[in-house]
């Protein structure tokens, strides 16, 4: 085996260095001084460290906090239920925000008064509305007959055949009647009769023509037939002895006898 001897000179001094220290050295890269001592010290210090972490020895404050996360524990079931309610939380929409942004206030307000206060409004209006006439007007071709108006307390139809109307009591107090009547003017010529009814004889539409007598009796004076033009027949009705009933006033005009009639049914409630 052949060992080949590289001689060196330094400041007048030959060196000899082996093939293989040759090799060693054409392996370093180096550009600066190094002390290779320190670097020794170093690494041999870094590793103390990395076995000391591994050992949770090198620093006792960051293994107490490695152990305290080892044995941490859940949140409890108030704060779970806590955390679900306010995923739930209702939100506040835009349309709301809107809603809100055209309430105009400038002091404090009672809502519940301000409702109170509506519906004790919304009743006296309707008390005070019933109180004054109420119209129903319309038209109706001359043989058209059938019912014409019904409010719950009167029935009122038109009978084609003898073009006059006819009247039906669907609810009055018991031992109470009404009265009515009909006056028709027709040119120079005024006819006029009068007629009672009680609940107990609503069985069948009535005319107002003489007095109805029984149940299903329905008198027809022919006087009363609208079968002439330019005619005007008024018809009343009005309870007896009765002050939460209404009274009833029913104007029917005629311009052609074989056109439509107008008709206006005013209703008075007490």
């Amino acid at each position: 085996m052949l060992c080949f001897i590289i001689m060196f000179s330094h400041k007048g001094s030959d060196i000899a260095i082996t093939t293989a220290e040759s090799e060693k050295l054409s392996h370093i890269t180096i550009t600066n001084p190094a002390n290779i001592s320190t670097m020794e010290s170093g690494v041999a210090t870094n590793l103390n460290g990395i076995n000391g972490i591994l050992n949770h020895t090198i620093d006792s404050n960051l293994k107490a906090f490695i152990d305290a996360n080892s044995a941490k524990t859940g949140i409890s079931t108030a704060q779970s239920n806590a955390i679900t309610a306010n995923t739930a939380k209702i939100t506040y929409p835009s349309s709301a925000s809107t809603k809100l942004a055209l309430v105009g206030i400038t002091s404090s307000v009672n809502i519940n008064s301000l409702v109170s206060q509506s519906n004790a409004n919304v009743t006296a209006i309707s008390a005070n509305t019933n109180r004054y006439p109420q119209f129903t007007n319309f038209k109706r071709f001359y043989n058209q007959g059938g019912d014409v108006y019904n409010d719950g307390k009167i029935k009122f139809a038109w009978n084609a055949t003898t073009r006059q109307l006819q009247f039906y009591v669907l609810d009055i107090p018991s031992g109470e009647y009404l009265t009515g009547g009909v006056v028709k003017n027709e040119g120079s010529t005024r006819t006029a009769v009068h007629t009672y009814l009680s609940q107990g004889e609503s069985t069948a539409y009535k005319y107002f023509t003489a007095p109805q007598t029984g149940a299903s009796q329905s008198i027809v004076n022919t006087t009363f037939n609208l079968t002439t033009s330019y005619a005007r027949i008024e018809y009343f009705l009005h309870p007896y002895n009765e002050l939460v009933y209404p009274s009833y006033q029913i104007t029917i005009l005629i311009g052609s006898s074989n056109g439509y009639h107008q008709f206006s049914i005013k209703k008075f409630s007490n």
